[in-house]
């Protein structure tokens, strides 16, 4: 099958397709971040704030165990983690040691974080938090510093899964978050696993964890949900506060500054999804399906159009905002191949060899 023929081949429904449409704008606000430096304009216009979009993943991540984990896997903490382990670890591990060992032949390719030697290989394989080189707590490919969080937080939902009763499992692990983000107050951690296990990013699963009981209790109760216009305003407001905080509250913590702004906005994408299963915009959804692999593989296009720019030597501000939207537009299309042709068989042949009896997973669920 061509990749065109993959394209039209793609799920035209979705659970909730506004939330498909945050994944892919979360990832494309993380590109933005990486690429801001790529032109002048990067220096010109508040780019810096891409950086929520990690903000907004995590809280989408934590609706989406709640909404989807909670339901098919109470009781089994075990057949919940090796779902996980089956859609993060496929792309991040080939990624990671394709990375690896490019960087013993090119060290320039390993970063400002050194070279990675086997053993930093294996705890970035394995999740383990690390300082490199540059005394940041990142893994051989270092957009995997989230996946370290996201993985944290698996295992203690997991842990959670034995408790029967959802609303005091789901009490206990948010309150497990909470401890353990008062503990890092208290005893401030240095090392790269306290300071990660104690981060107060782990409240922004827990916010996600709450929305989704609170969404799912209200579509039980069929209670009114916010008017289209309202839940625009509201997602348009969440997004204004990004930048706003970011100039009017920069000391603020960051899981005020951007998580609460985050939290609004996955509100506002559930109020217009309304719980019901729809036909969503064909390209959209695909991106949204496609955002982990655009998020993992992003930071190679950029470096590759970032050496051939180089050798340009543009000088036209216009010319510098098409490269700009052109390296956006070739993240995208480079994402979605990889996630048409690599990722998603990949998925899928483990899933049927690993989970023969499992159903087909929810698309709100792939993140």
């Amino acid at each position: 099958m061509h990749l065109q023929d993959k394209v039209r081949a793609a799920p035209p429904r979705s659970l909730l397709p506004h939330i498909q449409y945050l994944r892919a704008v979360a990832a494309f606000l993380v590109v933005l971040y990486h690429a801001r430096l790529l032109t002048p304009i990067g220096r010109m216009l508040p780019f810096d704030v891409g950086r929520a979009g990690v903000d907004i993943f995590f809280v989408i991540s934590g609706f989406i165990i709640q909404h989807v984990a909670a339901r098919d896997d109470s009781g089994r903490p075990g057949a919940f983690m090796l779902k996980r382990a089956i859609r993060i670890l496929p792309l991040y591990w080939l990624l990671t040691v394709a990375i690896g060992l490019a960087g013993q032949v090119v060290p320039a390719l390993a970063g400002s974080g050194g070279v990675p030697d086997a053993g930093r290989i294996l705890r970035s394989l394995l999740f383990l938090p690390y300082y490199d080189d540059a005394g940041e707590i990142h893994p051989v490919l270092f957009l995997g510093w989230t996946l370290n969080y996201e993985m944290f937080f698996y295992v203690v939902f997991a842990a959670g899964l034995l408790v029967a009763r959802p609303v005091i499992r789901l009490a206990i692990v948010s309150g497990v978050l909470l401890l353990l983000v008062l503990a890092g107050v208290m005893l401030e951690p240095r090392g790269a696993a306290g300071v990660t296990y104690t981060s107060p990013l782990l409240l922004e699963f827990g916010a996600g964890l709450w929305l989704s009981y609170l969404w799912e209790r209200r579509q039980r109760r069929g209670a009114a949900a916010l008017s289209r216009g309202a839940a625009l305003i509201a997602m348009a407001a969440g997004f204004a506060a990004i930048p706003l905080g970011e100039s009017l509250w920069p000391m603020v913590p960051q899981v005020l500054r951007w998580g609460v702004p985050a939290i609004v906005i996955v509100a506002a994408a559930l109020a217009l999804d309304r719980g019901h299963a729809g036909r969503g915009r064909r390209v959209a959804l695909l991106l949204g399906e496609a955002s982990y692999a655009i998020y993992l593989t992003h930071p190679f296009v950029i470096k590759a159009v970032s050496i051939v720019y180089a050798r340009l030597g543009v000088t036209a501000l216009p010319l510098h905002a098409l490269t700009l939207l052109a390296t956006v537009a070739i993240v995208g299309a480079i994402g979605v191949a990889f996630h048409l042709i690599v990722e998603r068989p990949l998925v899928r042949a483990l899933r049927h060899r690993l989970l023969p009896r499992a159903r087909p997973a929810v698309a709100a669920g792939e993140a």
